[in-house]
């Protein structure tokens, strides 16, 4: 009788085939190691915007899956998206993804200060009131456990170059800047310099447009500010 012929183990990423097991299991090729990492941060937010990208761009039926994702040739660029996001702590990333596909803005700009800035700017003029509150005092109670400070004292405390990068950042929404007591004697602490570094965010004549369409978010805002003492 012949003696049974043991089949090679294949890699099922490449299909590189090997003696043994223990070979196989050594091996590591492009997109083993994409799936050996598919639980890092970034991976994991590369993978949601690489479906946001196909649920939106294409008329893609089935929603795409970690394997789809590991053996795509745009793998590596929603990877450095997705690092970009957590290294630059970007506001909503998959809101960001959808405005990017819908723009129609090329992958190779995604990752670009520049595109990223132009988002935010999009994004904090069509927050609501209630939303840029909320999320402006989640901002401010983080800056309160960072410096040891009570968070309502923010605008009285913060240095006009930190209140400059977080306006520019979105850190801070013009709803509560111009709202809130203490925002607005804040301003009157920027030099000209300052102002124009920050004025396509807060521009005055847009907001109070914005304001007079939405009274009632206006009360709402000005009576939490109100009674948090900012």
């Amino acid at each position: 009788m012949s003696a049974t012929v043991q089949a090679d183990a294949e890699c099922k990423w490449c299909s590189k085939t090997f003696k043994s097991e223990r070979t196989l299991a050594a091996h590591m090729c492009v997109r083993k190691r994409r799936w050996a990492d598919k639980d890092m941060t970034h991976c994991r937010l590369g993978l949601r915007v690489f479906q946001i990208f196909y649920e939106i761009g294409t008329n893609a039926k089935k929603t795409k899956t970690m394997e789809d994702f590991v053996a795509s040739q745009y793998y590596t660029e929603f990877v450095k998206f997705g690092r970009s996001c957590v290294r630059n702590e970007y506001l909503d990333p998959e809101a960001f993804a959808e405005w990017l596909v819908k723009e129609g803005k090329k992958l190779k700009v995604w990752s670009d200060d520049v595109t990223y800035d132009e988002f935010l700017l999009y994004h904090v003029k069509r927050e609501t009131g209630l939303r840029a509150l909320e999320r402006s005092i989640i901002y401010l109670s983080s800056w309160g456990k960072e410096t040891g400070n009570p968070w309502q004292d923010y605008f009285r405390m913060i240095s006009t170059n930190r209140a400059i990068h977080d306006i520019r950042a979105a850190k801070i929404s013009p709803w509560l800047i111009y709202l809130s007591e203490t925002g607005a004697e804040m301003l009157t602490r920027l030099n000209s310099e300052q102002i124009k570094m920050i004025e396509h965010v807060i521009d005055a004549q847009f907001w109070a447009g914005v304001f007079q369409k939405h009274l009632e978010e206006v009360d709402a805002v000005e009576e939490t500010c109100k009674a948090a003492g900012i």
